[in-house]
């Protein structure tokens, strides 16, 4: 039961395109059905003593099963798509004309036309061309034509053993497999469909985190934190939630990328970065301002605000960074303002710059508010 239950979870992710649907498997699935269906053909047809056609079956159930078992592991979609292809049209006409247009044998040529759409989309091969499926679709109208016409005026080989009855159960059968054909190929076009749109939007959430990000230290860039800005003022506006900005900015930076080089100053600041996102809290933003420059968003007014900036400072005074044989030092110096009603955001981030060009005139590595 637990495994049924497991197997109905894991069709219905595929279904909606959150699990993805194994090419092998899926073309393994198709091979060895068809095989089935001409293994259920080939009783029939022995059942009625067709021998051409129960003999052709018979090597048709092998044929598929062979495909399922070697070309399809080898990835030769394509191939097994021209196979069956091919192989229904040949079977059908075989059959429409031997046994009688009647039994609807034709019928399965049909149902080949979503087929030649939906692979058109799924498989490499195609490029996505519009026109190879419609290619296939005129061979298989030129096809469906001239079987017509020739069975009209020929007389089928085994017309003495058909009756109605025979007749009936056949085009039955013929006509439900055809649509289980249609209606299973609608739903993997419908998969693919659905399996692209979650990429496509698994891609766009990427391109935007990468967009929002500062690609050197993995903070939010300028502009997002802009937004982040927007939004504090808007929640402070309409829920009386107060917030501070620290803006710190590296000790004597310049000078340790004139010393040591720039490749040093870049892991400078990611570690400083590390540190900082280490000790921020919960719904806070850290953002890489400008340069050296972090600016960081707490929900905490001024009073809250000191020590989380003060424990950042403690910290990376504490960071020593390896260069060239050589021990550098890190301190950094902040400067922190809270926000007040109405007060417009380039004056909030002036204030929190005065209070940290204060402190780079008091000494450096420290808080000023």
């Amino acid at each position: 039961m637990k495994y049924l239950m497991n197997q109905l979870h894991n069709l219905a992710n595929i279904l909606t395109g959150v699990e993805e649907l194994k090419e092998e498997g899926k073309y393994r699935f198709i091979c060895y059905s068809i095989s089935l269906i001409h293994v259920v053909i080939t009783a029939r047809f022995l059942l009625l003593n067709y021998t051409i056609l129960y003999i052709y079956n018979f090597f048709v159930v092998l044929f598929y099963f062979f495909l399922g078992t070697f070309l399809v592991p080898r990835k030769k979609f394509y191939a097994v798509f021209l196979c069956c292809y091919v192989e229904i049209q040949l079977h059908s006409v075989m059959a429409s004309l031997l046994a009688g247009w009647d039994w609807g044998f034709m019928i399965y040529t049909l149902a080949l036309i979503p087929v030649a759409f939906y692979l058109a989309y799924a498989l490499p091969e195609f490029n996505r061309s519009i026109r190879k499926p419609f290619y296939y679709t005129f061979v298989i109208l030129v096809v469906f034509i001239a079987a017509r016409i020739i069975s009209n005026n020929t007389t089928p080989i085994y017309t003495e053993r058909v009756f109605d009855q025979n007749l009936t159960i056949s085009y039955t059968f013929n006509a439900l497999v055809a649509f289980v054909m249609l209606i299973f190929f609608s739903v993997l076009f419908i998969i693919e469909i659905r399996r692209n749109e979650l990429q496509l939007e698994r891609q766009n959430r990427q391109l935007e985190a990468l967009s929002s990000k500062d690609p050197l230290t993995g903070l939010l860039n300028r502009r997002s934190m802009d937004k982040c800005l927007t939004e504090a003022v808007e929640l402070s506006r309409k829920k009386g939630v107060p917030f501070s900005i620290i803006i710190g900015d590296i000790d004597d930076f310049k000078k340790i990328n004139d010393t040591y080089g720039h490749n040093v100053g870049d892991v400078v600041l990611t570690t400083v970065a590390d540190t900082i996102c280490s000790h921020v809290p919960e719904g806070a933003s850290v953002c890489r301002w400008g340069g050296e420059e972090i600016l960081i968003l707490v929900p905490e007014n001024k009073v809250d605000a000191l020590p989380i900036a003060e424990e950042i400072r403690s910290s990376i005074s504490q960071t020593l960074t390896r260069a060239e044989d050589t021990t550098i030092h890190i301190t950094m110096t902040f400067g922190v303002a809270e926000y007040s009603p109405g007060l417009a955001m380039t004056k909030l981030i002036a204030s929190a710059d005065d209070n940290l060009y204060k402190g780079k005139k008091e000494g450096k590595n420290r808080v000023v508010a």
